[in-house]
């Protein structure tokens, strides 16, 4: 019976110790996301904004924040549709764009960048090569919006 107790608690063990952490929120999730995700810096996207370039930049706010205020040439994809849509032809053309290849640069932002973590991660593990996600969010790149502005229907 010595020997049942010793397998009970070795698996016991390697269990406890093979488990992935729970969190208690997204921000959590997302911290414990954010090494393993490239970050680019304001000024980094502000320069590619005014040089232009090949690179997707893409809002994973709702609605109703995008059409407040977005980042200049941004698509709207909101993070509960992402994975659906950023393969999805019919969306891209609809966009007037081409649909990314896994190698495209694609830059993913959020109001503070916790979700945009989140996103940029699920790109990547669907096999997207150059994703980033934009350090601080929208508040970071915008901080000087009214926090009372309302959303403009499109």
């Amino acid at each position: 019976m010595n020997t049942i107790n010793y397998i009970v608690v070795g698996l016991l063990s390697l269990s406890i110790v093979s488990c992935t952490g729970i969190y208690e929120n997204g921000a959590e999730l997302a911290a414990d996301s954010k090494a393993g995700v490239h970050q680019i810096e304001i000024g980094d996207l502000q320069t590619r904004i005014e040089n232009g370039g090949d690179y997707y930049l893409i809002d994973v706010r709702q609605p109703a924040d995008y059409y407040t205020s977005s980042i200049p040439g941004s698509v709207l994809i909101p993070r509960g549709v992402l994975e659906f849509k950023i393969a999805d032809t019919g969306f891209w053309s609809e966009q007037y764009i081409y649909p990314p290849e896994k190698d495209s640069e694609i830059i993913v932002y959020s109001s503070n960048g916790d979700s945009g973590i989140l996103a940029a991660k699920s790109l990547m593990q669907l096999g997207y090569t150059k994703v980033y996600n934009l350090e601080g969010g929208y508040k970071a790149f915008n901080s000087t919006q009214d926090p009372g502005a309302v959303a403009v229907k499109p």
